[in-house]
C-alpha cells in the first residue's frame, strides 16, 4: 500500500508547474512501472545522488517522530519524497541543458588556417563599439607583437572532445595508500582501458622494482654484520692470545 502511495505521490509532483520539462517523459515512465505483490522481491534503479538524498530526507523525517503517529509520518515521507524526485530531474534538465549550450558553443568554432591572435583581437575589437556606450580604448601595439606569435587554433584544440563530445571516459588509478591519480580523459573506453592497463603495468613494476632493492639492502646489511662480527672474533682472539 505504502510503495503504491509513493508511486502516486511521485506522479503527482511530476504534474505541477515547477516539474522539469521532461516531466511527461517520466511520468510515463512510473506509469509503465507495476508494484509487484506483498512479499515480492523487486529492484528499482536509480541515481545515487537521488537515493542518498531519499535516505538523508527518511532519515530526518525519523527524527521527528517524537509525538507523531504512524500514519502522519508516513504522509511527510511521501509527500517529500515526491517533491525530492521531482526536484531532482528538474534540476538534472537545467544541468543538461547547461551542457547542450556549452556542447553547441564549443562546436561553433571555426578554422582559421594562417591567422594568429592577434588577427582575432582586431577582430573583436571592430565589433566591440557596436556594443558599448563608450569609446573603445586603442590596443597595445606590444600584446599585438606578442599575440600575432601565436596561431589563433592550436594544433590538437580545435573542436577539442573534452568540450563537443557526447560522452567521455575517465580514467583514474587508486594505489595501496588510496591516492588517487587522474591518467587521462577519453573519447573511447577502449582508450580509457588502455591508460590504466599501461599505468597498472609501471606500478606492479615498481613494486617488483621496490621489493628488490629491499632484498638487496637487506643482503649488504647481512654482509655488513658479517664483516663486522668477523672484526670483533678476531679482536677478541688477540686479547685472549695477549693474556696467555
Amino acid at each position: 500500500t505504502n510503495n503504491v502511495k509513493q508511486l502516486e505521490n511521485m506522479k503527482k509532483a511530476l504534474e505541477d508547474a515547477s516539474a522539469p520539462a521532461d516531466a511527461a517523459k517520466i511520468k510515463k515512465m512510473l506509469d509503465g512501472f507495476k508494484i509487484p505483490a506483498a512479499g515480492e522481491d523487486f529492484a528499482v534503479s536509480l541515481p545515487r545522488k537521488l537515493i542518498d538524498d531519499l535516505k538523508a530526507t527518511a532519515g530526518g523525517i525519523a527524527a521527528q517522530k517524537e509525538g507523531k503517529s504512524e500514519s502522519e509520518l508516513d504522509e511527510m515521507w511521501w509527500k517529500q519524497a515526491g517533491e525530492l524526485v521531482a526536484g531532482y530531474y528538474k534540476q538534472r534538465a537545467e544541468v543538461e541543458k547547461d551542457v547542450e549550450g556549452l556542447k553547441k558553443f564549443f562546436r561553433s568554432q571555426k578554422d582559421m588556417p594562417g591567422k594568429t591572435k592577434a588577427d582575432i583581437v582586431k577582430q573583436i575589437w571592430q565589433e566591440l563599439p557596436k556594443h558599448m556606450d563608450t569609446p573603445v580604448a586603442p590596443l597595445d601595439e606590444e600584446m599585438l607583437v606578442d599575440l600575432a606569435k601565436e596561431p589563433a587554433v592550436i594544433e590538437g584544440e580545435f573542436k577539442h572532445s573534452w568540450g563537443t563530445a557526447e560522452k567521455l571516459y575517465k580514467s583514474e588509478a587508486i594505489d595501496s595508500f588510496g591516492n588517487r591519480y587522474l591518467l587521462g580523459v577519453f573519447e573511447d573506453k577502449a582508450e580509457a582501458e588502455k591508460a590504466f592497463d599501461a599505468w597498472n603495468k609501471e606500478y606492479e613494476q615498481a613494486g617488483k622494482d621496490v621489493k628488490e632493492n629491499l632484498k638487496n639492502w637487506a643482503k649488504q646489511q647481512e654482509a655488513e654484520l658479517a664483516e663486522e662480527q668477523d672484526s670483533v672474533d678476531r679482536i677478541r682472539k688477540a686479547l685472549e692470545e695477549a693474556r696467555r
